[in-house]
């Protein structure tokens, strides 16, 4: 990644890479086979993007609605234009990314894993223009079973226990991403399947690798492969995610996943984990707009 990192005092993201996608689609498994690469560094989820998305949100909201409530409209709007408004964000952004960056060297990269960025790659790329974005993409049967049992346990607070809004969160990520993705030049924005990663890690990871114009030699590839299994990663080893800033002050420095936070890891097992009434219920749905499903719509939803 060789773009300038900063233009008129405000980053570019020129040493920044996002990993999106919906929740339970792999993201974590992802980021801690990048993250042994010596020149990538990381670090617990920043949510950065949704402060920023619900800012350029209510911006979009108060223009659309000028017209319709009267009284010339209301909002930031009424006050400044649309570039000083953005400038503005900008200047945030490269104010908390400044801090979250702290210590990275010339040649390094820091790897941002957010799983909702994937609703915010276009105001990521609106204020960091030179940010390369990895949209990781899982089928969304097995990723609805992931949320369902999430939600049974450790994920109880924020996970659907609905397949019919599991899958809707599956369709808003998804699309979102690929709509930004699609105005993006292409050694900008890399699209990758989870099963595709699942069997062949390696190749894999070897595209990535060359996407972020790195240098990674097959034995470490090797390495970071063995070192991230499911297995391993289930006994809470796997590339260490380290957690700075306050919460950085707790005993645990490093990311602990909760027990069951990783399952079977394998694609396909929606089959097990989905009742036949869940089954039936996702097939259902899939069936009505197979489009929106991509490569999975253009399988037998029910298997």
């Amino acid at each position: 990644m060789s773009e300038p990192s900063e233009t008129n005092g405000c980053l570019t993201g020129g040493n920044l890479l996002f990993i999106v996608g919906c929740p339970r689609s792999g993201t974590t498994w992802l980021q801690r086979l990048l993250a042994t690469h010596p020149k990538i560094k990381t670090g617990q989820e920043s949510r950065l993007f949704e402060y920023i998305g619900s800012q350029f949100q209510h911006w979009r909201q108060d223009l659309a609605s000028a017209g319709v409530i009267g009284r010339g409209g209301t909002g930031l709007a009424c006050y400044m234009q649309e570039d000083e408004f953005v400038g503005l964000q900008r200047k945030y952004v490269s104010s908390v990314l400044g801090l979250m960056l702290r210590g990275l060297v010339p040649g390094e990269i820091f790897l941002e894993k957010t799983p909702s960025n994937a609703r915010y790659v276009k105001e990521i790329i609106t204020l960091l223009p030179a940010a390369k974005i990895i949209h990781l993409i899982r089928d969304p049967r097995d990723v609805t079973a992931s949320l369902l049992a999430a939600a049974k346990t450790w994920g109880r607070p924020w996970a659907t226990s609905h397949v019919g809004e599991a899958v809707k969160l599956w369709r808003e990520h998804v699309c979102a991403a690929q709509s930004a993705g699609a105005k993006m030049p292409s050694g900008q924005y890399l699209e990758l399947y989870y099963e595709d990663l699942f069997a062949d890690t390696a190749g894999c990871l070897r595209r990535i690798a060359n996407f972020a114009q790195v240098t990674w030699p097959d034995a470490e590839i090797a390495l970071a492969v063995t070192a991230n299994t499911a297995g391993e990663l289930r006994e809470g080893k796997g590339t260490p995610i380290p957690i700075h800033g306050e919460l950085g002050r707790q005993p645990n420095t490093v990311v602990q996943e909760p027990k069951d936070f990783v399952r079977k890891a394998r694609p396909g097992s929606w089959r097990d984990d989905l009742t036949f009434r869940e089954r039936w219920r996702l097939a259902r749905i899939m069936r009505k707009n197979p489009s929106a499903y991509g490569r999975y719509g253009q399988q037998r939803p029910s298997g």
